[in-house]
């Protein structure tokens, strides 16, 4: 941590140019680029000390000193985001991104869109860390530059790479019957660099679900919820000439988990005294993947990359009376490709450029309205979007200007045109203050539009309008930012009975969130630290109640200390109260952890980890408990 703030001290202080290059190129470059580089932000390479919106980086080794098993664990510890978790790993997770929705942030792996078409998630609990080399958060409207989704922030996930010759391997045992293996390996020449991850997980895991005692008609299955998974990703770059290079990068996870069935079947409503046998679903698969091809043409000033890409988000559930080969399976798909651009004009001034499309399709293997006659699936299963945007960034002095605009064609739903303004100014002794405003929209999904018997194709996207003022401060030890924000959210959807009495979504609610974000982190002698805290104000215009599972206050410390060989952890969290459905209130909780690793020699470690080390009992979700006091303990080798 002294060598990364000391760096980006030291470049805040020399200059306020951010050399414009591609936004991969972390990738592309250099396994050891520098990791205070930012490249999400603006579709471009910069100093994240110089980015005038607010953002953090959390690096391979605060990944591996946290000592955590999914991203949304990860998640946990950023100012801004709060995580609900129906279970454990590998169940289903909500990130919540300064008080917006759900699905109102962008998820990116390696630069690709990725999530459902027809819920408009990403259920990052489901994504092991172990191949996660660095992930970069940008918080507040990105809509300008990345289009739909884009709403609370964007969330860019980066595969793990070595240099060539280089690899580790690890293995790790754990409370539930947790076991998890991983290895990585760096191959190629000077000319060609590539790396190929693999990893495996399981768990028995614990019961995720407390039934109501007070809900005759809750079910109750007090079984282990587990989870396994596998994943396998190559990534990386070959230069052919000094200006023109090919980077390529693919990555496939495959999983099972146990989940609670949500209803008891139907003919036991009639007698609570009853057994319910329960037909309904409780295991799911998934198999998704993501592969990506980019050509890079790049000159002193002019970088060009035109990519191509192809996901697939696809999940089927079964068990309970549902054989494996029956399971309903749901598919997302999705093509894309991009041309992007940044030129540097002079010292002072630079500008992004480019073009996206991709085009959406989703696919069942089940009939969705079986009492209707006829095979009944999505109205319309494709879409396709094309978009084009510009940025303009411009230095006069100790002024940053920077300008955005974004242009995308949403087939069959229409036109939106979104923005981006910031105004920076760098004060002495390495200040940074900006004022920021943009806007934003999330598209509607195949769900709300084309759902047999409910889809109202008639839906526009919900929209957003933020305002927020920034500050940041960097020492030699230690960097703080501070951002104010104030967001109004529009044509939120929401289920409601059309005039014909009929219940399906609807743009009738509007939402308010406003906050503050605070996060400081440092090293003093042989301690680090990290300090992040939230506040958030959320409003649901239409009843003037707080916006569920949207706790007020959120507080998060990572402490570490360094003694010789040995390093020591704690990480305490601090939760306020929230309201979820049927306005049940959640309570306020504190959650410790311990960690500890020791270095036996250069390529061999060992760390373990005690989770919710006071055996405290809580829900981030109504009746989804988190896990008792557990552990784990994890050995690793890097050469």
């Amino acid at each position: 941590m002294k060598k990364t703030l000391l760096a980006s001290s030291i470049i805040a202080t020399c200059t306020l140019n951010a050399h414009l290059v591609l936004a991969d190129e972390l990738i592309a470059d250099d396994v050891q680029a520098d990791e205070q580089m930012l490249v999400t932000a603006n579709r471009s390479q910069q100093d994240s000390f110089l980015a005038l919106s607010a953002n953090e980086i959390i690096t391979r080794e605060a990944i591996e000193q946290l000592q955590v098993t999914s991203v949304s664990d990860i998640l946990k510890t950023v100012a801004g985001i709060h995580v609900a978790n129906q279970g454990g790993a590998g169940q289903a997770s909500s990130v919540y991104t300064r008080g917006t929705n759900s699905n109102h942030t962008l998820i990116l792996i390696d630069g690709v869109r990725v999530g459902s078409a027809t819920l408009g998630t990403v259920n990052l609990s489901a994504i092991s860390a172990q191949q996660i080399e660095r992930i970069e958060i940008v918080k507040g409207p990105r809509a300008a530059l990345w289009g739909s989704d884009a709403i609370g922030g964007v969330i860019q996930l980066f595969t793990k790479q070595h240099n060539q010759g280089e690899g580790s391997v690890s293995f790790g045992l754990g409370s539930n019957g947790l076991m998890q293996g991983s290895a990585s390996m760096g191959f190629g020449n000077e000319n060609h660099r590539y790396t190929l991850n693999v990893s495996s997980e399981k768990s028995d895991g614990f019961n995720a679900y407390v039934s109501d005692p007070d809900n005759p008609y809750d079910i109750n299955e007090p079984d282990d919820d587990g989870y396994k998974r596998q994943s396998v990703s190559l990534i990386g770059n070959s230069q052919f000439t000094d200006s023109v290079s090919m980077k390529l990068v693919g990555r496939f996870e495959e999983s099972n988990s146990d989940y609670d069935a949500s209803y008891p079947d139907s003919p036991c409503w009639d007698d609570y005294t009853k057994v319910c046998p329960s037909f309904y679903a409780n295991k799911q698969t998934a198999e998704n993947y993501h592969v990506k091809v980019a050509g890079v043409y790049q000159t002193e000033k002019l970088s060009l990359e035109a990519s191509i890409a192809k996901n697939q988000d696809q999940g089927a559930t079964y068990g309970n009376g549902i054989l494996k080969g029956d399971a309903d399976e749901i598919k997302t798909e999705r093509e894309q490709f991009s041309l992007v651009g940044n030129y540097q004009l002079s010292e002072q001034t630079g500008f992004a450029f480019g073009t996206d499309w991709y085009e959406e399709s989703v696919s069942t293997n089940t009939d969705k309205v079986s009492w209707q006659p006829g095979f009944q699936a999505w109205e319309l299963d494709k879409r396709a979007v094309s978009a084009v945007f510009v940025q303009a960034r411009h230095q006069a002095n100790q002024f940053i200007f920077e300008l955005a605009g974004r242009y995308d064609d949403i087939e069959k739903i229409g036109n939106e045109s979104n923005y981006n303004a910031s105004i920076g100014y760098q004060l002495p002794k390495n200040w940074l203050i900006s004022l920021n405003s943009g806007t934003a929209f999330k598209a509607p999904t195949f769900n709300d539009l084309y759902w047999p018997g409910s889809g109202n194709p008639d839906l526009r996207p919900e929209s957003s309008t933020t305002n927020e003022v920034l500050l940041r401060k960097s020492a030699e030890n230690s960097l703080i930012e501070i951002s104010i924000y104030d967001t109004e959210v529009e044509d939120l959807i929401a289920w409601s009975p059309n005039e014909f009495g009929q219940w399906q979504p609807a743009n009738i609610n509007k939402a308010n969130m406003k906050g503050v974000d605070i996060n400081y982190s440092g090293d003093y002698l042989d301690f680090d630290y990290q300090i992040a805290l939230t506040y958030v104000e959320t409003e649901d215009k239409s009843t003037g109640e707080d916006l569920l599972r949207r706790p007020k206050f959120n507080v998060n410390m990572v402490l570490n200390y360094h003694w010789q060989d040995w390093l020591f952890g704690t990480v305490v969290s601090y939760r306020d109260e929230a309201k979820d459905s049927g306005n049940v209130d959640l309570d306020d909780y504190w959650i410790v952890d311990l960690t500890t690793s020791y270095q036996v020699n250069d390529a061999l470690t060992i760390a373990g980890k005690i989770s919710n080390a006071f055996d405290k009992n809580y829900q981030s979700a109504l009746n989804y408990q988190a896990d008792d006091t557990n552990y784990s303990v994890n050995v690793s080798y890097s050469f």
